[in-house]
């Protein structure tokens, strides 16, 4: 079976601040596929612009989901928080993030979630 994973900007960012990799996923002992929802793509595009520590960590991101052939899904709101949430309750993507609100929100729709656990592993929840 191959997991389907719908990655947040959170999650991404993080990824790269802790300096993890994609192998951080081979963990869970099954075929993965990442995917990334159009609105997410654009947060980061967005964020990239700017002259901070996430803008710079969000450039390298952009060259990651180009990279790692991450699959462009496309947004079914605008609102990121609901579309990853939409999505994944239409698609049954499991999601990946640390954002603590929108991981409560997924819980409640009992959306499966990945997040990270001691800035070195993943967490299947």
């Amino acid at each position: 079976m191959t997991l389907k994973i719908l990655v947040d900007t959170n999650f991404l960012i993080d990824m790269l601040r802790y300096k993890l990799d994609f192998s951080i996923f081979e963990t869970l002992e099954e075929n993965v596929e990442l995917f990334i929802s159009s609105e997410t793509l654009r947060e980061i595009k967005s964020m990239a612009n700017r002259k901070t520590k996430e803008g710079r960590l969000a450039m390298v991101a952009l060259k990651l989901i180009e990279t790692q052939k991450i699959k462009i899904v496309q947004s079914l709101k605008k609102e990121v928080d609901e579309d990853l949430l939409e999505l994944a309750k239409k698609e049954g993507f499991i999601v990946a993030t640390n954002d603590k609100d929108l991981k409560e929100k997924l819980k409640k729709e009992n959306v499966r979630i990945i997040c990270l656990r001691n800035k070195k592993k993943i967490e299947v929840m």
